[in-house]
């Protein structure tokens, strides 16, 4: 018997992955309790017993004192159409298997180059898009299932907020990637002095690395990169390959050290394309090189590991020593 237990323990250490028990993931369904109880007392009860839901979702202290919020979600709950919509979240998304076990694996990835990591109770809400789509905090994440539902539901978001390119993420696929990149702001390391677009572009580039380390393999392979950065693969395609275009543009302007933020913004901020670049050059292109650079960096620096990597607040030295000039290599 103590050769079995010695041999299964080695067996285990040899596949500690595989043998790492997963951190639990506490999932609160919201959404499902809201539309079970219609009526006002129900609402104002179930406020009361998620007070740090509704306060975070609902940005309501004693939400379930707030006559308004009640009545607002009670009108809500009892509309056809909200109830139709609630009807095709709960067929797409189902028992939520799917979300738990990649947020548990995500959660355990993290926690192992972490330890200081502890997972956060996760609240699904359906409300016909009252609240944001997702809140990220230390204790509790809030996902707007509304949002997240896809192309095929009845109702989407709607609002010059909400652009095709834009629209085109929500779907359930992109919820664990943007989880987990909102995550990796705690742990990304920054100097608050450095104000250029270089330190801004090294940010996204060291949360898109995290984003991809701590993600699980989906069907046996890594993440894809459109989910991690929210580009179409003709768009990765495209820009990839010219990269050596983009690049020049960003020195022949000498962008990587200005620190004007409506000049910043033109490459940082989400847009439908770039178009100082040009109408094929996707928007925010400045995190994608800002990816490309610290991608490149944590490569030539094998033994730099994830957390010395967030840890280095230096993005000059990340640029320096990373080698890029705009190469596909």
């Amino acid at each position: 018997m103590r050769i079995h237990t010695a041999l299964a323990g080695l067996f285990c250490l040899l596949l500690l992955a595989s043998c790492t028990k997963n951190e639990d993931v506490t999932l609160i369904r919201f959404d499902q309790q809201l539309f079970s109880g219609k009526s006002p007392d129900k609402i104002k009860s179930l406020l009361n017993q998620n007070p740090v839901v509704s306060q975070l979702y609902f940005n309501a202290n004693r939400a379930g004192n707030d006559t308004a919020l009640v009545h607002e979600l009670t009108n809500r709950v009892n509309n056809p159409a909200l109830n139709e919509l609630n009807a095709q979240i709960q067929d797409e998304f189902g028992d939520m298997t799917d979300l738990r076990s990649q947020l548990a694996q995500a959660f355990t990835n993290i926690k192992k180059d972490f330890p200081d990591f502890h997972s956060p109770r996760v609240a699904t809400v359906v409300t016909g898009f009252l609240g944001p789509d997702l809140v990220v905090t230390d204790s509790l994440i809030v996902i707007g299932l509304d949002y997240f539902a896809g192309p095929k539901v009845k109702y989407r978001p709607q609002g010059p907020e909400y652009p095709q390119y834009i629209l085109r993420r929500y779907t359930k696929e992109y919820i664990v990637p943007a989880i987990v990149f909102a995550i990796s702001d705690k742990y990304n390391a920054t100097n608050r002095t450095d104000q250029t677009m270089l330190a801004d572009m090294m940010y996204y580039g060291k949360g898109y690395i995290f984003t991809k380390t701590m993600m699980p393999d989906i069907g046996g392979e890594p993440i894809a990169d459109s989910l991690v950065i929210g580009y179409s693969d003709k768009q990765l395609t495209q820009t990839f390959n010219a990269q050596d275009v983009v690049w020049g543009h960003f020195i022949d302007n000498q962008l990587l050290y200005q620190t004007n933020p409506a000049i910043k913004q033109r490459y940082l901020n989400e847009r439908p394309f770039t178009a100082e670049i040009g109408p094929d050059c996707p928007g925010a292109i400045g995190r994608w090189v800002g990816w490309r650079i610290v991608g490149r960096y944590h490569d030539e620096h094998s033994g730099v590991s994830i957390a010395d990597l967030m840890r280095n607040a230096d993005a000059r030295q990340i640029f320096e020593q990373s080698g890029y000039k705009g190469q596909k290599d």
